[in-house]
């Protein structure tokens, strides 16, 4: 097998990450833009949200699948075959005329942006030192977020100055240089993969690997495990990526620039703190005490968000959310360390399905927060910001009384 030199991996880590930071826009150009979006197609709360979230839907429920692809065809060639779809799904999520049209293209972002992110883990899982791990990835994630950086103030600028469209018109743009970019530089990188195979043999012993994953969901702790990767990610890019804007601009009267300005700010966070969590991680003896403690920061400052009238204590709510999401790198460390390695690719693969699945499911009942759970005399974003809370709560438990 051939070993290529640490800078070469660095390098082609970078040209991955092109991908990811672009999925990371992708899925979070809604929030800024939700207010004119539902302003064109005359959408209420419910139907943006699922519109939105079909894009996590399809990210998430394809996820075991491309890890298998992943392990099957390589990294190389599971990259270039579904980045595409990224540009067909931005240009016509541009062209919308109907909410339909809308919401295919956010289908076929979702399809394009699926192995974004896990190639990315699979190569610094497969060429970096175990101990090397939390940090490359708390980088990793860090860097996604320049995506989150320009679906805040450029979004809102863009869409203020050429309307809503020009953005995705942009994004599209960028993943075709991306596509370009990964072409060209990306090699080599998948001698483990038997390409002598035929594709047909391929496929069959992708199904096979279908079965392994029957393993993982007979341990106790991969529920525990999962169960808190489903919820915290999700709350938070249920705020980020959804409510932001219309909480911002319909609770608190600002702009939509102002929206963007701390869209801004959450995406500059979200560029170190990973990094951050990935430096000071507690290693394996001591991730549990830790994890079964700090997603309740988050739990907190949902409640808060919920009840609050104060403009300047909803804004502090929302940096402290964003902070302690980074706590995500310990969970997938969590992985990395407690399954063999013949099954760190499908655990990742899982993971990583929890991650986005779960954002699929709670941005769905956000839109629904209100007819569910009313509150008397609150508006529809405290039934929204308390129903994170609730579903946080219960996977924290599950974690708490499933991991150990």
């Amino acid at each position: 097998m051939q070993i290529l030199p640490l800078k070469q991996l660095r390098l082609m880590l970078a040209f991955l990450l092109t991908g990811f930071i672009l999925s990371q826009a992708y899925r979070t150009v809604g929030g800024v833009l939700s207010v004119p979006l539902k302003n064109e197609f005359q959408l209420d709360n419910e139907t943006l949200s699922s519109i939105v979230g079909s894009f996590h839907v399809t990210f998430g429920s394809l996820q075991l699948l491309i890890g298998i692809w992943v392990d099957c065809f390589g990294i190389r060639r599971t990259i270039l075959s579904f980045a595409p779809f990224t540009v067909i799904g931005a240009v016509l999520s541009g062209m919308a005329t109907s909410p339909g049209m809308l919401l295919l293209g956010q289908i076929l972002l979702g399809l394009g942006c699926a192995p974004a992110f896990l190639v990315c883990i699979v190569l610094i899982s497969r060429n970096f030192p175990a101990q090397k791990f939390a940090p490359m990835y708390g980088i990793a994630l860090g860097l996604g977020s320049i995506g989150l950086i320009f679906t805040s103030t450029p979004v809102a600028m863009i869409s203020d100055a050429f309307g809503w469209r020009a953005c995705f018109y942009i994004l599209a743009v960028g993943s075709f240089l991306s596509w370009l970019l990964i072409y060209f530089t990306v090699k080599d990188i998948d001698d483990s993969v038997d390409f002598s195979l035929s594709f047909k043999q391929k496929m069959l012993n992708a199904l096979r690997a279908v079965s392994g994953y029957k393993v993982l969901f007979k341990m106790r702790h991969t529920w525990g495990i999962f169960s808190l990767l489903f919820v915290c990610y999700a709350a938070f890019l249920t705020l980020r990526g959804l409510w932001l804007g219309p909480l911002l601009v319909e609770r608190f009267g600002q702009s939509l620039v102002f929206a963007g300005n701390l869209a801004l700010v959450l995406s500059i966070i979200s560029l170190f703190s990973p990094s951050l969590f990935g430096r000071f991680d507690p290693g394996s003896g001591n991730r549990y005490k830790f994890l079964c403690s700090v997603p309740w920061v988050m739990v907190v400052g949902f409640i808060v968000l919920a009840f609050s009238s104060s403009l300047w204590v909803s804004v502090a709510c929302t940096v402290v959310i964003a902070i302690v999401n980074s706590c995500s790198v310990w969970q997938v460390a969590d992985i990395r360390d407690i399954y063999p390695k013949e099954m760190q690719g499908r655990a990742l693969a899982l993971g990583n399905s929890a991650f986005f699945l779960g954002v699929s499911f709670m941005q769905s009942i956000s839109g629904n927060a209100h007819a569910i759970l009313a509150i008397n005399g609150m508006d529809v974003f405290a039934s929204v910001f308390f129903m994170c809370a609730i579903v946080m709560t219960g996977g924290i438990v599950g974690y708490i009384l499933l991991r150990r």
